[in-house]
């Protein structure tokens, strides 16, 4: 896949126009369409995607991501996208939607064929929606697919619904209307080491900055580090028996014993096993680490049941 930081002609091209954040069932539908199309006409298949989101821009607020632009790229390119074009949402916020389709989509890439889903929205005043991409086919001899909403056992799969349920902390529906387990990365960092000295070594990162924050509590994560994956319990935000001060995303990874310090870890978020407790003494404390550490196993083992895959359960 190559990556554009510019405008650059891409004659011909079959595009797809959206922010793709998640990158979630729903868009995998548009990149599909998008794809099909360019093998049929072998020709190159193309999306146009800016690089920050736009209400970070037009309303000065920080957005948080389900992905980071770096995690995006990487899911687009295992998708088969032959091109991105990463642009800069502010040089863009004025234009008209008309200007935008005329001296930037078909100028630079001449499309025969432009894919979006059903709420895509481009141009000043968010002008540039189905309806006006539909007018223009013949203009300039594109043809529009609009990609409908996409539903999964009663949800439409969007990002804001997404957004809703890793606030809630429910993995199970976000995991499936992601089409992926919910993961953040990190490198391993120095702790205070106090969880060692109960029995349990954690790997500490720093949740991203810029990512999607989930509520504080202990959750059942799968951690991957060196194309291995292992089983893991977090804790994310305080530690109100030991360290009330101190918001932390330490992960104690079962059944491992390397030195991981300043290496990269991505963890992904199964399920969440209880909200965070103060306990009356360490000891308390451990009793319920080791009941924490039997529910990854008890919940592993239901996910690969017959039952559960029968029923399309978790």
């Amino acid at each position: 896949m190559q990556i554009f930081n510019e405008l650059t002609y891409i004659n011909n091209s079959s595009i797809a126009l959206g922010y793709f954040d998640g990158l979630h069932l729903g868009h995998k539908v548009v990149l599909k369409n998008t794809i099909d199309i360019a093998q049929k006409n072998n020709t190159k298949s193309v999306v146009v995607i800016f690089r920050n989101h736009p209400v970070n821009v037009l309303f000065n607020q920080q957005i948080e991501q389900i992905l980071t632009l770096d995690e995006r790229l990487e899911i687009l390119e295992k998708t088969g996208i032959d091109s991105v074009i990463l642009l800069n949402f502010e040089d863009y916020a004025a234009i008209k939607a008309s200007f935008y389709l005329e001296n930037i989509i078909v100028k630079y890439f001449s499309p025969i064929s432009i894919t979006t889903g059903f709420n895509h929205s481009f141009g000043f005043n968010k002008e540039g929606n189905s309806n006006f991409l539909r007018k223009y086919e013949k203009k300039y001899g594109y043809k529009y697919y609009e990609i409908p909403p996409f539903t999964m056992e009663g949800n439409i799969v969007s990002c804001s619904v997404i957004r809703n349920m890793l606030n809630l902390a429910d993995f199970y529906q976000a995991n499936k209307l992601l089409g992926y387990n919910f993961f953040i990365r990190g490198n391993v960092t120095q702790g205070d080491k106090i969880a060692s000295k109960l029995g349990f070594a954690t790997a500490n990162i720093i949740y991203p900055e810029n990512k999607i924050k989930i509520p504080y509590g202990v959750y059942y994560v799968k951690v991957k580090y060196e194309n291995n994956l292992y089983n893991g319990v977090l804790n994310y935000g305080y530690a109100p028996t030991i360290n009330a001060n101190k918001i932390k995303t330490e992960v104690h990874i079962i059944d491992f014993n390397k030195d991981i310090y300043n290496k990269e870890i991505e963890i992904e978020f199964i399920a969440k096993i209880r909200n965070q407790m103060k306990f009356e003494n360490v000891e308390k404390l451990k009793t319920q680490i080791n009941r924490d550490i039997a529910f990854t196993y008890i919940y592993g083992k239901f996910l690969n049941s017959s039952f559960a895959l029968k029923n399309n359960k978790f």
